[in-house]
C-alpha cells in the first residue's frame, strides 16, 4: 500500500511563467507547461471542444459525463490496449448515429447539443478518434485529462509512479496543464513520448469509497492545474467521498464554481439511498453536484428526479448537472495479453434518456421548462467555459 503523500505547497503555486518539469514514465521526457500572460483585456471564456474553442452559448443541451466511442482498461492492468483499427469505422459510424439521436431530441434553441467525454488518460482515450467522431456528428465533444482512480480497477501505473515521485504532484499538474493548453498525449507511443495539438476542456479525477493516497495526489494536481488555467474539474465518486473531494480541491486552490462532484444519486453519504442533506453540504460550498448515471441500476429515473427536485426547492437549481455515463463500446477482456478486435462489446446505449424520459419525470414533479433548461443548457455552459 502506498504511504500518504505529505505535499508541501510551494510558496508560489504554478505561476503563469513557471516551467513545470513533469516525470513522464518510460519516455523520460520533459513536459513544459506555460500559460501566456495576457497583455490586453481578459479573454472571453470559451468551451474547449476537440475541434477547437466554442462560445458557450453555442453548446446547447449538454450531457456532462459520457464516454464515446470506447473504454478500455487494459493499461490499468499493465496489458496492451485492445486493437481498434479493424473495427474503427464501425465504432465511429455507430457512435455518431447514437449521438445524432440525442441531437434530434433537442429543440432549435437547445441545439446542437454537447457531451463531456470523460474518458481519462490511457483508458481508451484516443485524441484523433475523438476528432474523427466529432466531425461525423452535430454534437460537440469535450475531452478530458486526468487519471482513473482505484475504485473498480488499479490506477494507471503512470499515475502511481508520479504519486510517489519527489515533486510528483507538481509534475502531474504540469502534465494536466500541458493537455489543457497545448494538446493531449498521443497514446500510440510510450508514456509522455508524443503529444497532439487536440486540447481537453475538463479535468477528470476520481475517488474510491474512501480517498486513497495516489488518488489524493491526483486531486491536488487537478486543483493546481484548474487554479492555473481555469479549466473545470469533474469527479468520479464511489458511493461516497464527494464532500471530501470538494473540500480537498478547495483547499488546494480550485474555484468552487469549477468543481463538479459526479456520480451522485445513490448512497452518496455512504448510507442513505437518497442523501439529500449531503448534497446540500456540497452545493453550499459553491460546487456543482452531478447526477450522471440516469437510468443505471440503483440510479432510476424517478429516484434521480426526486433528489434533483429537493435541490431545486432548496434554491440550488444553478448547481445541478446531469448525464448518463454511457459508453458505446467496452473491451471486457482487458487483462489479456493477446486481444482480438472481435471481442469489443457493443453496449448500444441510449443517449436520449435525459432529454426524454428524465425531463418528463422532472416536469411531472413540477419542475418548469425554464428550470430544466437551466439544468441542461445554462449550467453546463457556465461551468465549462474558461479563458
Amino acid at each position: 500500500m502506498l504511504e500518504p503523500i505529505q505535499a508541501k505547497p510551494p510558496t508560489t503555486l504554478l505561476s503563469r511563467r513557471t516551467v513545470l518539469k513533469a516525470v513522464t514514465g518510460l519516455a523520460g521526457t520533459t513536459l513544459l507547461a506555460r500559460r501566456a500572460v495576457s497583455k490586453g483585456p481578459p479573454a472571453r471564456p470559451l468551451v474547449q471542444t476537440v475541434l477547437g474553442p466554442v462560445p458557450p452559448e453555442k453548446l446547447g443541451a449538454t450531457l456532462m459525463h459520457e464516454h464515446a466511442p470506447i473504454v478500455d482498461w487494459s493499461e490499468l492492468f499493465e496489458a496492451p490496449p485492445a486493437p481498434i483499427a479493424p473495427v474503427r469505422e464501425k465504432m465511429l459510424t455507430k457512435t455518431a448515429r447514437l449521438l445524432d439521436m440525442f441531437h434530434k431530441t433537442l429543440s432549435p434553441q437547445d441545439s446542437p447539443g454537447a457531451i463531456v467525454e470523460s474518458t481519462p488518460v490511457r483508458v481508451g482515450r484516443y485524441p484523433q478518434l475523438l476528432v474523427d467522431l466529432a466531425k461525423r456528428t452535430k454534437v460537440h465533444i469535450i475531452a478530458a485529462t486526468g487519471f482513473w482512480c482505484e475504485a473498480l480497477a488499479p490506477q494507471h501505473p503512470w499515475a502511481v509512479r508520479l504519486s510517489v515521485a519527489e515533486g510528483g504532484t507538481q509534475q502531474m499538474a504540469g502534465f494536466f496543464i500541458r493537455e489543457i493548453t497545448e494538446g493531449m498525449e498521443d497514446p500510440s507511443g510510450k508514456w509522455g513520448e508524443r503529444f497532439t495539438d487536440i486540447k481537453v476542456g475538463i479535468i477528470k479525477i476520481g475517488t474510491s469509497t474512501y480517498l486513497r493516497p495516489s488518488e489524493r495526489v491526483c486531486h491536488i494536481a487537478a486543483a493546481l492545474a484548474s487554479k492555473e488555467t481555469g479549466c473545470p474539474i469533474t469527479t468520479h465518486t464511489t458511493n461516497g467521498g464527494g464532500l471530501e473531494e470538494a473540500e480537498l480541491l478547495l483547499k488546494h486552490g480550485a474555484a468552487a464554481d469549477k468543481i463538479i462532484i459526479g456520480h451522485q444519486g445513490h448512497q452518496d453519504d455512504r448510507k442513505n439511498d437518497e442523501a439529500d442533506a449531503y448534497h446540500r453540504l456540497i452545493v453550499r460550498l459553491g460546487c456543482y453536484v452531478q447526477f450522471d448515471r440516469v437510468d443505471h441500476t440503483n440510479y432510476g429515473i424517478d429516484k434521480q428526479a426526486r433528489q434533483i427536485v429537493k435541490l431545486i426547492e432548496a434554491g440550488f437549481v444553478k448547481q445541478v448537472l446531469v448525464g448518463h455515463d454511457h459508453a458505446p463500446y467496452y473491451f471486457p477482456n482487458y487483462a489479456d495479453q493477446n486481444k482480438n478486435a472481435d471481442d469489443w462489446k457493443d453496449l448500444n446505449p441510449d443517449y436520449t434518456t435525459v432529454t426524454t424520459k428524465f425531463t418528463r419525470s422532472l416536469r411531472n414533479r413540477g419542475v418548469s421548462n425554464a428550470e430544466i433548461r437551466t439544468l441542461l443548457v445554462e449550467n453546463p455552459r457556465r461551468v465549462l467555459a474558461f479563458s
